[in-house]
């Protein structure tokens, strides 16, 4: 999975190999979080891209990454091996060190998406949700610089969610569009980025600051659009962690992405 640089997301993810399946990355504070530490879902980026320049399929099919501990800004490494090499599915795994310290594990699976079977069953339709122009721009109430990640993207709700008003709705779940500010297209690197992009919908019950312990996203199909429409789930926070399940549909009501984390709520 090859870039042009043309847009900040490529430029911040850009992988360099060095031979025998290890390339050198530099993380950027940019896409930090309010923790100030990288953020999962572009951490996830820096190795997927790895990954996908030594994958011999085009598409990615599944990733399943645990967070060690934070990346912090500057040049780190990805290790990528081949664990099998599959008829259809071929899996990988991936090792982000930085400092000598292990930051990030992932396992992923690749294949064609012109290869695939032709069998579908989709009885769950896009949530009912405004286009993004009929929506109202999150940004304007987000400060600049408050979460760098933030200033990353650009985000539409059909209304400012009660967090941002200082009225938490006690509601963990929410509809968001969402694209990147130079509204680069999405395709499977960066929708699962996207996967772990928005605030964490906990800001409903007044915990804001959240960080990823595991993340797992399945892509569905190649994407073809701008905007994605992130379906945001809490449905328990036990002892101060917290699931959140995100799908991402495109422009076309198209389930392109399906993610689960495992997150810590910060204090």
């Amino acid at each position: 999975m090859m870039t042009s640089m043309t847009h900040e997301f490529d430029r911040a993810t850009a992988s360099v190999p060095l031979g025998g399946g290890v390339h050198q990355v530099t993380v950027t504070a940019d896409w930090d979080t309010g923790n100030r530490t990288a953020n999962g879902g572009y951490v996830l980026g820096l190795v997927l891209q790895a990954v996908m320049i030594e994958a011999a399929e085009p598409d990615p099919l599944s990733i399943a990454i645990t967070f060690f501990r934070p990346a912090q800004p500057g040049v780190a490494e990805v290790t990528v091996r081949q664990v099998r090499a599959g008829r259809r599915v071929s899996t990988y795994d991936a090792l982000l060190v930085q400092d000598g310290k292990e930051i990030a594990h992932a396992v992923v699976s690749t294949h064609d998406w012109d290869r695939a079977g032709t069998v579908t069953h989709t009885p769950h339709a896009a949530p009912p949700m405004p286009s993004p122009e009929a929506c109202a721009d999150l940004t304007t109430v987000i400060p600049a610089g408050m979460i760098p990640i933030l200033d990353r993207y650009t985000y539409r709700a059909a209304a400012i969610p009660g967090w941002l008003e200082g009225s938490p709705s006690g509601i963990t779940e929410s509809l968001c569009w969402i694209r990147t500010v130079d509204e680069r297209p999405v395709d499977a690197l960066l929708a699962g980025a996207m996967c772990d992009a928005f605030p964490p919908v906990t800001a409903e019950i007044g915990h804001l600051a959240s960080a990823t312990i595991q993340l797992t996203v399945h892509f569905r199909r190649r994407p073809r659009s701008t905007w994605l429409l992130g379906h945001i789930t809490t449905r328990h926070v036990i002892d101060g962690y917290h699931d959140e399940d995100v799908e991402l549909w495109d422009e076309e009501g198209r389930l392109v992405a399906q993610s689960r984390q495992l997150a810590i709520l910060s204090t």
